[in-house]
């Protein structure tokens, strides 16, 4: 058989067989990996047949010395192993013997299904193979134990296709959006800083198999941590655990966008012990999950003298490999090998391998060594512990050995994406997900060092604003991971960890003005006083060692003028997109008139230079011309909110009004004042003094800001901006909610 016509021949077998040559993969070696299915038992029994050293090649030629075949390899493959029965290793015979001769068991029904990828598990197949069509099936044992769920595939026997949808038990934590906070009632804004990207694996998943996105499936910033970002210059030294940068970016209205990227060292351990621990239950049967081609790109990963142990785990969990030293490519071949000699079925107890995986890595544990279990799962756990308490007890236990546990998530329908999460953020781990060979590469192929060696874990951030020039702000993502001001310093609170390398991004949408100027609720016992800081505000980072248990902190000022750069502009277009995709309705008219600029004529390119099919997907089933309804009601809304809240039509100053003030807060350019106690009284922010007695007396008070001269309240009811005035016991003039001599409260 011409095995290179066959891979040519084919789009996606020459597209696999070229990942396969740029790991590092011989020809032969590469060939044989992009041709044999893994995870089928019969392709399993047949590699076994061969001696383990340079398993690929002997197979490499026996596909070459067939004629007068089937194009097919495997069915080739499974006419071996029935011809040469007795070659087979013994543990597989008896799982083989029914299905290769049907007369002496009833099960040779099955044997066709289970051919093609399928599993046999407690009397139910689950099918597997694209040939099938894709879709759900069940066979005539139904669900195993009420949750076991079959594969994509048809049913064994039966011409009726069933709906995957109504199989469906993925799972995913909600998500509830925040308001934006008062910078007097909040001051800091305190979160689990990440750099997990598996958001992103699931909408694509979603996306790419006509299933709705909905807002459980998106998290903004692991949508922001997936895309790469072009900082010029670090404000911290080079050396440093951490570096932030910040910047600002103009969105007008009086509201201002602030980008914050953490990025962690990049420096990698110079070697690996590795525990491969691999979920074979009859759910990972998928044509949606892509186990093989991940664990191709980890072994291409390890070098010589690093260290591989491999566990699997289905109803029962067997040892692979043990303690195994990298010799080099071949050896790496060979490990190859003895994955294609793996086989999927059963149940999923999940729980008796992450302890055996455990109890391997904590007796090859290598000190000074990036020492990492790597679980790839797609979570549907349902034997042992299961539940998301129990697993979060398991691992905690676990993480004490020195290992940590980074998570692969792949598959579909039955994804249970709220226990990884859990799993690996108390395993001390990163988590992402993979579907297709393109998530491959990014997440495990050029991530691999950020996702298996932890330089910080426990990274906390928090963000305190300058009430002098923010009056409030929202957090931009980051639903489920913020965190009480208190448990930034408490050490007990445990966090995420960092990868070499690792990249985390934050984005606020900061509403500019003086807070002490005019509260929006009195405080009886809060006493904000002036201050002088000419700054924006402070980010502080709290980490610990990867065996650390005490916290260390790094912090870097926010400026009044971080210019933004391409980078807070992506930042901004991904929040945009991941609103639309929530179906949120926090998008203001700001918000809506960017993302439909930069969607209308591809100018979002600009800002994405790389992994532009990715906004592409997300972006595929966005209606341009809803957008613009959305818009135009959104800004209908704002438009009578800000007439209802003035009453009236806003009229022209009277002739004895203050010069206005310049078209923006002070070194701000966004509307509004800034009040300061001037030597001869109130001066308004364009530096004019005024005087209060020259509004007509049956007017309410002056607003110095707009000219109305109708207000009665705290605040302008044509611009909003508060009462200029108020007269302390002491006789000083003020604004504010202290008196700026005496310190005393406004009565």
């Amino acid at each position: 058989m011409d095995i290179v016509r066959l891979i040519e021949n084919d789009k996606n077998l020459r597209e696999e067989y070229e990942y396969y040559l740029s790991l590092g993969f011989g020809h032969r070696a590469a060939s044989v990996m992009t041709v044999l299915d893994y995870g089928d038992i019969y392709i399993a029994a047949f590699v076994k047949s061969f001696p383990k050293e340079g398993v690929l090649n002997r197979i490499y030629d026996w596909i070459w010395s067939l004629e007068n075949v089937p194009t097919d390899v495997n069915m080739a493959a499974y006419d071996y192993v029935k011809s040469h029965f007795d070659d087979i290793p013994d543990e597989l015979k008896e799982e083989l013997r029914p299905r290769l001769f049907p007369d002496t068991n009833i099960r040779n029904t099955y044997a066709s299904s289970t051919l093609f990828g399928g599993a046999i598990a407690g009397g139910a197949v689950m099918t597997s193979a694209p040939a099938f069509g894709g879709m759900m099936a069940m066979a005539a044992g139904g669900a195993v134990n009420g949750s076991m769920m079959a594969a994509p595939g048809f049913v064994p026997g039966m011409s009726v296709k069933i709906d995957p949808e109504k199989f469906a038990t993925d799972t995913y934590a909600l998500i509830e959006e925040k308001d934006a906070k008062s910078v007097l009632t909040a001051p800091t804004s305190t979160f689990r800083m990440t750099t997990s990207t598996a958001s992103v694996g699931i909408m694509l998943n979603q996306k790419n198999n006509d299933r709705k996105i909905d807002i459980s499936h998106v998290r903004i910033e692991e949508l922001l941590n997936y895309f790469d970002y072009d900082h010029v210059e670090a404000n911290a030294a080079k050396d440093a655990t951490f570096k932030i940068n910040t910047e600002l970016l103009d969105k007008g209205n009086d509201r201002k966008l602030l980008y914050i990227h953490v990025e962690a060292d990049a420096t990698p351990k110079e070697h690996q012990n590795i525990v491969l621990l691999l979920d074979t239950s009859g759910s990972m049967a998928t044509r949606h999950c892509v186990t093989f081609e991940t664990l191709a790109t980890i072994v291409s990963k390890l070098n010589e003298g690093d260290v591989l142990s491999l566990v699997t785990y289905s109803t029962i969990d067997h040892t692979i490999l043990t303690n195994h030293v990298v010799k080099g490519r071949a050896d790496r071949e060979d490990l190859m090998g003895e994955i294609l000699g793996i086989w999927i079925d059963g149940s999923t107890n999940g729980s008796a391998g992450i302890e055996t995986a455990y109890a391997i890595g904590e007796k090859t544990y290598r000190d000074g060594w990036s020492n990492q279990v790597i679980l790839m799962t797609d979570g549907d756990l349902n034997f042992g512990i299961n539940t998301k308490g129990g697993l979060q007890k398991l691992i905690e236990e676990k993480k004490m050995t020195g290992m940590c546990l980074s998570v692969i998530g792949t598959g579909l329908y039955n994804y249970q994406d709220e226990k990884l999460e859990t799993l690996s953020k108390h395993g001390n781990g990163t988590y992402c997900v993979v579907n297709d060979l393109d998530d491959v590469k990014e997440s495990i192929d050029r991530k691999y060092v950020s996702l298996t060696n932890i330089v910080a874990k426990d990274v906390k951030a928090q963000v305190e604003f300058n009430p002098k020039y923010v009056s409030k702000y929202r957090l931009l993502g980051y639903e489920n991971r913020s965190l009480n001001h208190e448990d930034f310093a408490n050490d007990a609170v445990i966090s995420e960890p960092y990868g070499s390398g690792g990249h985390g991004v934050a984005l606020y949408e900061l509403y500019m003005g003086d807070a002490t100027a005019g509260p929006s609720e009195e405080l009886k016992y809060q006493r904000l006083m002036p201050n002088d800081y000419e700054e924006l505000g402070t980010v502080s980072v709290r980490f610990k060692d990867p065996l650390g248990d005490a916290s260390d902190m790094v912090s870097e000022i926010i400026p009044l003028d971080a210019p933004a750069t391409k980078n807070a502009c992506l930042a901004y277009l991904l929040y945009c997109i991941s609103e639309v995709l929530r179906k949120s309705d926090k998008l203001n008219a700001e918000d809506y008139i960017f993302l439909l600029d930069q969607l209308q004529d591809d100018k979002y390119k600009t800002w994405v230079v790389s992994k532009q099919n990715v906004v592409e997907t997300l972006v595929s089933n966005i209606d341009i011309d809803k957008l613009k309804e959305k818009a135009e009601g959104v800004k209908k809304r704002e438009e009578e909110r800000i007439a209802n809240a003035s009453g009236q039509i806003k009229q022209e100053p009277p002739v004895n009004a203050a010069p206005q003030p310049m078209n923006g807060m002070m070194a701000f350019g966004f509307p509004g004042v800034n009040m300061m106690q001037g030597a001869n009284g109130l001066v308004d922010g364009s530096g004019m003094n005024y005087d209060p007695s020259k509004a007509p007396e049956n007017a309410g008070w002056y607003c110095p800001t707009c000219g109305e001269n109708k207000n009665t309240g705290k605040f302008c009811i044509s611009c909003g901006s508060p009462k200029p005035e108020w007269t302390c016991i002491c006789g000083a003039v003020n604004t504010g909610r202290f008196c700026q001599q005496c310190g005393k409260p406004k009565p």
